[in-house]
């Protein structure tokens, strides 16, 4: 990969990485061979929050659990990849050099020598000019499109950290404002409990999916995509590959049924803290449907045949109410 070679070269022409003043973990810009611009951001999964050598002052977790509910310390470096490996271009499964659908920046899990010490593992993703992150703007002028992008990918992902800060404002050639999604530690959780989706604040949000979307999100298979990881070497957890599942099938059937991105996302975030969201609802009256040691598949089956009396219940709702 072209960005590998270019950090590396970055680094023999005696280029220090430059450790960024925002996130929560340690986060470092990868000068390019000419010292005078970035070429990626390194994260090294020893420096993640609550990770040992963690730079921010976060506790090391006392029981594995990362920052956020469902997500172990040391794993973040792996989803960051995945978000890049799952994020499909409209054509089908990820090429060297395709873009997908939701313009995730090529990521890649890398090993480095660290200072004469050993080494770091963590992950490697190219750096991206931009304009500043959603933070810097109101979301007024984003175009519908992209926002979209956005939600199909944290909705599938089931992401527990999009807020406006990891969403980048970008130029395309024709001068068209372009959103690229960033920092993918916290994607494909063991849990629902902490999805946060920014783009819900956002009116774009509420538009009808258009029929470039709605093509792309029929074409995802969750299977397909546990199989992709493991192909490149990380196979999910039980309670992964289940979020995964679940919030394909949901995207999916809220397509279906012409329901939007916000109604989609509020199903999976909660209101309040305590509170259960929709999507953990569901579950657990799945749960309540069929017998212990039933299968993951016939479990699966009957997340299904709930979530369907949901949505149609909900979607019988919003007509009542237009």
């Amino acid at each position: 990969m072209e960005m590998i070679s270019a950090t590396m070269a970055g680094l023999d022409n005696g280029h220090l990485p430059l450790m960024s003043t925002e996130g929560s973990g340690g986060v470092y810009f990868m000068p390019d061979p000419s010292g005078q611009g970035n070429v990626a951001v390194f994260k090294p999964i020893d420096e993640e929050p609550m990770a040992e050598n963690n730079p921010r002052g976060f506790p090391l977790s006392v029981d594995g659990e990362g920052l956020k509910r469902g997500t172990r310390v040391g794993e973040g470096a792996l989803r960051e990849v995945a978000a890049y490996v799952l994020d499909h271009p409209v054509d089908g499964l990820k090429s060297c050099d395709a873009t997908g659908f939701s313009g995730v920046p090529p990521t890649a899990l890398v090993r480095c020598f660290h200072m004469g010490k050993g080494f770091k593992i963590g992950s490697l993703q190219m750096f991206v000019e931009n304009h500043g992150s959603c933070e810097d703007m109101g979301p007024r002028d984003f175009p519908v499109q992209e926002v979209q992008k956005i939600a199909v990918l944290d909705i599938r992902l089931a992401n527990a950290d999009r807020h406006a800060g990891n969403v980048l404002v970008c130029r395309d050639a024709e001068d068209d404002l372009k959103l690229v999604p960033i920092d993918h530690g916290y994607c494909l959780p063991e849990k629902f409990e902490d999805c946060t989706f920014e783009w819900l604040y956002w009116p774009q949000s509420r538009e009808p999916f258009s029929a470039e979307t709605t093509k792309y999100i029929e074409s995802l298979d969750a299977g397909e995509d546990i199989a992709h990881l493991k192909f490149y070497g990380w196979n999910l957890s039980t309670q992964c590959a289940r979020v995964l599942h679940i919030s394909t099938m949901l995207l999916k059937k809220g397509a279906q049924r012409g329901l939007t991105p916000y109604d989609v996302g509020s199903i999976m975030c909660r209101k309040t803290v305590k509170r259960e969201s929709g999507i953990e609802v569901i579950i657990d009256e799945a749960e309540d449907a069929v017998l212990p040691g039933t299968s993951e598949e016939t479990f699966l089956q009957a997340v299904s045949e709930v979530m369907d009396c949901h949505l149609d219940d909900m979607l019988s709702k919003l007509k009542q109410n237009k």
